[in-house]
């Protein structure tokens, strides 16, 4: 029975989708065939009660619902050295630490951290380039708001240290990974036993921060009604062709402006201290001192 030997837990918008793209390329590695499974996460999706956690996630997102669907997702495994899955809603899932360890006391935890004040206002143009209505970045990013809440970052993490030893958790730096994506690949593969000679294409930016020149266009392309005709009717082949459409409307998002900057890391200060102790890394220097 292949079961994942190594897991990516998030967080959302911190380069996790690279992530998962640099590690499937690894021949000594099985990734499941699709970016996050999220089992570990889909019971307390269903039955969501944390208000203080932030938006209930969406159910659709959740694509293995029981552990025998978990088993099979991982049955074309055939002799790699590790086996693994990138799953975000596992950090911000209350219960999912628990329940990972319960099933895989002996799996390996990588998490990537990036400044909650810069992951929030990513999660702010992923709004945007879905076609959601949004209001001013200072408006949407108030204190309540779910992206602002899901920046705390500390209790979430000691969920994982609460229940894995120290040395089956590998914290990255989002910072690092963006500035040496393949200095910091040759540490996972190191991490997860394989050879870390290896070295991926990390020069495509999988799913950057980008926004539409037009939001009514780029609203009808991602409704989701829309997205099902078009892989039901477009050739598998030209389902790459059919993404590029969608991307062609894009372009460079904006900045986020320093008094937002500094608002959210004056609300996040004290978080990202206690973190700062938890995870044995220098967060000061990285998020507050720049």
């Amino acid at each position: 029975m292949a079961l994942p030997t190594f897991i990516v837990i998030g967080v959302a918008k911190a380069g996790t989708t690279s992530l998962y793209r640099y590690f499937d390329q690894h021949p000594d590695v099985f990734m499941y065939a699709e970016k996050g499974t999220n089992y570990f996460g889909y019971e307390d999706a269903r039955d969501w009660k944390w208000s203080d956690e932030g938006e209930p996630p969406l159910l659709r997102h959740f694509r293995v619902e029981t552990f025998e669907e978990y088993e099979a997702a991982f049955a074309g495994a055939s002799g790699q050295k590790a086996i693994g899955e990138v799953s975000p809603q596992y950090f911000r899932s209350p219960t999912a630490a628990e329940r990972m360890h319960a099933r895989l006391p002996d799996v390996q935890v990588i998490v990537s951290l990036r400044n909650p004040a810069e992951r929030a206002f990513s999660g702010y143009l992923m709004r945007i380039r879905r076609g959601e209505p949004v209001k001013s970045p200072s408006e949407d990013l108030s204190a309540d708001s779910s992206h602002v809440r899901e920046g705390f970052y500390y209790r979430r993490m000691k969920r994982y240290f609460d229940v894995f030893p120290r040395d089956q958790i590998k914290v990255l730096v989002f910072d690092d990974f963006r500035r040496d994506p393949a200095l910091v690949m040759t540490e996972l593969f190191s991490f997860v036993g394989v050879d870390s000679s290896f070295q991926p294409d990390t020069q495509p930016r999988h799913n950057p921060a980008n926004v539409p020149r037009s939001r009514l266009l780029n609203r009808l392309l991602y409704q989701p009604a829309v997205i099902r005709t078009a892989k039901a009717l477009v050739p598998a082949r030209l389902h790459a062709s059919a993404k590029k459409v969608r991307e062609v409307n894009l372009e460079e998002p904006p900045k986020m402006s320093p008094e937002l900057r500094s608002r959210l890391l004056d609300l996040y200060r004290e978080d990202i201290l206690k973190l700062e102790d938890l995870v044995e890394k220098d967060l000061t220097s990285a998020w507050l001192n720049t």
